[in-house]
């Protein structure tokens, strides 16, 4: 499932400030990592810094896979 694309998570990014930054964040994060992802070679640096680049990636996500869950246990039913 892509994050930046839910429908849902859409509606609550445009409530809550936070979450837009982070999927925002996460949108840029991705283009990173793809930029380096389609280098055929790259240097070792390059390598440390994509793998930065997705663990940091990775964090953003699980802070809005949380958020999304606080919104969804707050909303009523």
């Amino acid at each position: 499932m892509d994050l930046t694309e839910d429908k849902e998570i859409q509606i609550l990014a445009a409530a809550d400030p936070e979450l837009a930054r982070l999927l925002e964040e996460h949108r840029k994060l991705d283009r990173q990592v793809g930029a380096l992802d389609k280098m055929h070679v790259r240097t070792p640096a390059e390598d440390l810094e994509r793998k930065r680049l997705s663990k940091l990636k990775l964090a953003n996500r699980d802070r809005i896979v949380q958020l999304v869950a606080k919104h969804r246990s707050a909303a009523p039913r």
